[in-house]
């Protein structure tokens, strides 16, 4: 079962948060070195570099990841791995890209 608050909780943890944050600058950088990125994960990948993204809002895109999440209702540590895949390989970038854009907070 979700247990929302150990979720909630958990993105608010500055460690957390960092290891989050690191993984999202690892896929910026592959954005940036795409000869055609996508145009939203482009957008985000700017905000990222230039500090106007959130690091709770980074920690809150990936424990919607649903391993990460079983993880945190379960009282487990969250691996390294499952955090990269979360945000490089499963979409979490482009999630969080998409979110922002909806909300203006990113855009031309």
């Amino acid at each position: 079962m979700t247990d929302a608050l150990k979720r909630i909780s958990k993105t608010k943890d500055q460690a957390f948060q960092d290891r989050c944050t690191y993984y999202m600058y690892q896929k910026a950088t592959a954005v940036f070195a795409e000869s055609t990125p996508d145009a939203d994960d482009l957008l985000l990948a700017k905000a990222l570099w230039s500090n106007k993204v959130s690091m709770q809002d980074i920690a809150k895109i990936v424990v919607t990841n649903s391993t990460i999440g079983a993880a945190l209702d379960a009282s487990n540590e969250v691996s390294e791995n499952d955090i990269e895949y979360a945000i490089v390989t499963s979409g979490a970038f482009h999630q969080l890209a998409l979110a922002y854009k909806s909300a203006g907070l990113i855009g031309a």
